[in-house]
């Protein structure tokens, strides 16, 4: 069941648009966190996007999460994706999902991919929303500056 409507969200949303651009829209689609509670995720309540597709890029975010206050995403508006479709379901089970539920805050999963969200190789992906609407979207490839995100 949870798998068929995590199918059913990306294909609507894959079927939406290509890879969004400046100027896009986003409708509201549901992904599990790494507690498998599943939450909406939409540009009313999270107005930054940070999506993380490879391993490094993911440990590099969250070197610099573990040391912000709890809460920190939710105070500003941030919602952090992972894209994790290419793991094999055993490291997921076994080895990723244990860490990720030692983290002091919530981390949406992308069990399947999805090319609507633009990706550069080694960097983070920060979409930053405004009146719903994408304004900004920029890759960082430097652990120093993400927090230049919350500025």
């Amino acid at each position: 069941m949870f798998k068929k409507l995590l199918l059913i969200t990306f294909f609507i949303i894959s079927s939406y648009a290509n890879t969004l651009k400046i100027g896009d829209t986003l409708p509201a689609f549901t992904l599990p966190d790494q507690f498998d509670k599943k939450h909406t995720i939409d540009t009313q309540k999270y107005t930054t996007f940070i999506i993380s597709f490879e391993k490094d890029v993911s440990a590099m975010v969250n070197e610099f999460l573990k040391d912000q206050p709890d809460n920190f995403l939710e105070a500003n508006k941030t919602v952090y994706i992972s894209d994790i479709h290419k793991m094999p379901s055993f490291v997921t089970s076994w080895f990723a999902l244990p860490k990720m539920k030692e983290y002091n805050y919530i981390l949406m999963l992308m069990y399947e991919e999805n090319p609507i969200f633009p990706q550069h190789e080694e960097a983070v992906t920060v979409i930053k929303f405004q009146d719903d609407k994408i304004y900004s979207i920029d890759f960082i490839k430097e652990a120093n500056n993400l927090q230049s995100i919350f500025h």
